[in-house]
């Protein structure tokens, strides 16, 4: 009987070891999860404050963007404009062009 109760001391001491050294591994990886969740933290916060400054830096660029599609409309309609003008300028020259000419063939008959 002193035998069997002397292997199951060990036995408890063996168990009782093992739960304190699982106890051990669950605290350090509580640590671990811990430690990880702080730095993700600490990255989102970062990453968070980064795009508010993006986005106060969009939030003065907008002006300008729409600034520069106001005159990039109004440099088309300038262009078409002036494209008007080029070929309005174009059909008088050759108007006159052809006037010149049928006027001094006008003369050699």
């Amino acid at each position: 009987m002193a035998g069997k109760l002397d292997e199951l001391s060990r036995v408890i001491g063996a168990i009782e070891t093992s739960v304190g050294e699982l106890r051990r591994r669950a605290d350090e990886d509580r640590q671990i999860r811990e430690r990880w969740h702080a730095e993700s933290r600490a990255a989102i916060a970062a990453l968070a404050e980064k795009l508010d400054r993006h986005a106060a830096a969009v939030d003065v660029l907008r002006p300008t963007v729409a600034a520069l599609e106001l005159s990039r409309s109004r440099l088309a309609a300038f262009a078409s404009i002036g494209f008007a003008a080029v070929v309005l300028f174009g059909w008088i020259i050759e108007a006159a062009v052809r006037w010149a000419v049928t006027r001094v063939l006008s003369h050699f008959h």
